[in-house]
């Protein structure tokens, strides 16, 4: 995930928290705005550190897919060069 990408959902989720605070202290203490006024913000905040982790679980496993597909290239090269240092049996 590119960091503006991730530096986005991070706004984003910190604009919810502070919005929905607000919201939580206006409906105590005013009773003005709706229940679903107030979840809601909480809902958007939820939802942005849901995709973001997301996306950083997506990019550890392709991470770990590449260091496998390495280890595996490394371990054939070695497996190679073992092969050749194996003396030729004698034929008679």
């Amino acid at each position: 995930m590119s960091e503006i990408k991730k530096t986005i959902l991070d706004i984003i989720f910190w604009l919810a928290l502070i919005i929905g605070i607000i919201m939580v202290l206006w409906r105590i203490f005013r009773n003005s705005p709706t229940d679903i006024a107030v979840i809601s913000p909480f809902i958007v905040m939820i939802l942005s550190k849901l995709w973001t982790i997301n996306n950083e679980y997506v990019n550890f496993r392709s991470d770990v897919k590449m260091s496998f597909n390495k280890v595996k290239e490394d371990i054939s090269r070695i497996e190679n060069k073992i092969d050749g240092l194996k003396p030729k049996s004698r034929r008679k």
